[in-house]
C-alpha cells in the first residue's frame, strides 16, 4: 500500500497504459492489488463501522446515481472507479493498517515519497525557468501536473500532517524527518505561485499552529514568511492582481462567470447536477454571456460536488468534512500521536475548504487516493488509542 501512495503523483504522466481494451494507469495498477491484499488479508478486521461510513455511503450512492444521469456514462464509470469505489476501499484498508504506529510510518514515508516527487521535479522546473529568464509570474513553470495549481492542492494537505507531527509528535526522528518534509515540499507550495494555495497553505499553518502552549512563538515564523512574501514586488504584483478587475491576469472575473454559469444549470437540474464527467457539456445551454472557458469543473468544491455527484453527493461530503472536524476534535483528547494526526487532518480538511473555494479538489486521481488515505491514517490512530 506504501509504494501505491507513493506513486499518486504518477497517474497523470506518461504511465499510462492499456490492458486489453481498459484504459488505465500506473496508480490503479500498484493500487487496485493492493487493494484486493488488504481486503483479503484483514477481511474479518476491518473498520467498516466508523465516523465516516454513512457521509461515504451516501457520497458513493450519490457517484453511483450520476454515472446513468450523465450525458458521457464511459467517462462517468472511469471517474466513479478511479475517484470513489478505489479510494474509498483504499480509506478502509489503511485505516485498518494504521491501527500500527510502525505500519502508518510506512504509509506516511509512502505518501512523503509521492510528495517529495512532485516538489523536487517542479522545484527543478521552476530553477530551470529562473536561469532561463523566464517570466515565471506569467506562467508558473509545472512539471508531472498540468496547472501550478494542481501542485498545492497535492501538497498542502500531506504539509498539514508534516507540521502537525513536526510540532506534536513524542517521537524526535519524526519530528526532524516531518520538519525536513516540510520545509521541502512548503518552498514548492510557494514556488507554485498558486494564490489559491498560498491562502491554504498560510490558514493550514496558523490554524495547526494555535494548538501549541507557544503558539505566539510558533505563529511568529509563519507571521515574518507572509510578510516577507508580500514585500517581494513579484509576488505582491501577484496577489494585488485578484484586486484589480480590470486586469487581463485577474482569474476573479472568469471564476465569477464560470460560477454563475454553473447556478444557472444547477437551478435547472438542481437534484442531479451536470452528472458524474457531465458538466463540460450540461453547461453549454447555460453559459452567461461573459462565460468563454471551457472547463471540466465549476473550480469550487462545493459546485462541483453538487454538479457531478447531485444533491445525494454533495450532502455525503459536507457531512464527511463535518465528522473530520468532529473525529480530530475527538483525537485532541487521546494519545499524543492521535493528537498530533488529528491536528494535522484539521489542517488538511481546512486547507482544502480555503483552496476549494477557488479551484477543485478531490477530482483528481491522486487527491481522492491522498483524500481516503489521510481520513485512514487519522481513524487508525483513533482506534489504536482507544484500543490500547
Amino acid at each position: 500500500m506504501a509504494i501505491a501512495l507513493a506513486a499518486t503523483p504518477l497517474y497523470d504522466t506518461v504511465f499510462r497504459i492499456h490492458i486489453r481494451a481498459f484504459p488505465t494507469t500506473l496508480l490503479e495498477v500498484l493500487l487496485v492489488p493492493a487493494i484486493l491484499v488488504g481486503l483479503w488479508a484483514g477481511w474479518g478486521q476491518l473498520p467498516w463501522r466508523n465516523p465516516y461510513t454513512l457521509p461515504a455511503a451516501i457520497l458513493l450512492v450519490g457517484a453511483t446515481l450520476n454515472t446513468y444521469f450523465t450525458p458521457n456514462v464511459q467517462a462517468a464509470l472511469g471517474i466513479w472507479k478511479a475517484y470513489f469505489v478505489e479510494p474509498l476501499l483504499a480509506g478502509v484498508v489503511i485505516a485498518w493498517l494504521a491501527q500500527e504506529r510502525e505500519r502508518v510510518r510506512l504509509l506516511l514515508a509512502g505518501l512523503a515519497v509521492a510528495g517529495l516527487i512532485v516538489a523536487i521535479a517542479n522545484l527543478a522546473n521552476f530553477a530551470e525557468a529562473l536561469i532561463q529568464h523566464v517570466n515565471v509570474a506569467h506562467a508558473p513553470p509545472v512539471a508531472l501536473y498540468r496547472t501550478a495549481n494542481a501542485i498545492p492542492l497535492f501538497l498542502v494537505p500531506l504539509d498539514a500532517f508534516a507540521l502537525a507531527i513536526a510540532l506534536y509528535s513524542d517521537d524526535r526522528r519524526e519530528r526532524i524527518l516531518a520538519a525536513a518534509f516540510f520545509a521541502i515540499t512548503g518552498l514548492a507550495v510557494l514556488a507554485s505561485l498558486s494564490r489559491a494555495g498560498w491562502a491554504g497553505f498560510a490558514v493550514m499553518a496558523v490554524a495547526i499552529a494555535l494548538f501549541h502552549p507557544r503558539r505566539r512563538l510558533v505563529a511568529l515564523p509563519i507571521a515574518v514568511g507572509i510578510v516577507l512574501a508580500l514585500l517581494i514586488p513579484a509576488t505582491r504584483r501577484r496577489i494585488l492582481t485578484e484586486f484589480d478587475l480590470s486586469s487581463p491576469d485577474n482569474t476573479i472575473t472568469l471564476r465569477l462567470s464560470l460560477w454563475q454559469s454553473t447556478l444557472n444549470m444547477l437551478a435547472h437540474r438542481p437534484f442531479f447536477g451536470g452528472g458524474l464527467a457531465g458538466f463540460r457539456t450540461s453547461l453549454v445551454p447555460y453559459q452567461v454571456r461573459t462565460y468563454s472557458e471551457t472547463q471540466v469543473y465549476p473550480h469550487n468544491v462545493f459546485l462541483t460536488f453538487w454538479s457531478e455527484t447531485g444533491l445525494v453527493g454533495l450532502t455525503g461530503f459536507v457531512w464527511t468534512a463535518l465528522q473530520v472536524f468532529r473525529t480530530a476534535l475527538r483525537g485532541l483528547r487521546s494519545g499524543s500521536w492521535a493528537r498530533a494526526v488529528s491536528i494535522g487532518l484539521l489542517g488538511a480538511i481546512i486547507a482544502i475548504t480555503v483552496h476549494g473555494q477557488f479551484d477543485v479538489p478531490y477530482f483528481k486521481n491522486d487527491l481522492a487516493v491522498e483524500f481516503w488515505a489521510l481520513l485512514g491514517i487519522q481513524l487508525g490512530a483513533l482506534l489504536e488509542a482507544k484500543n490500547a
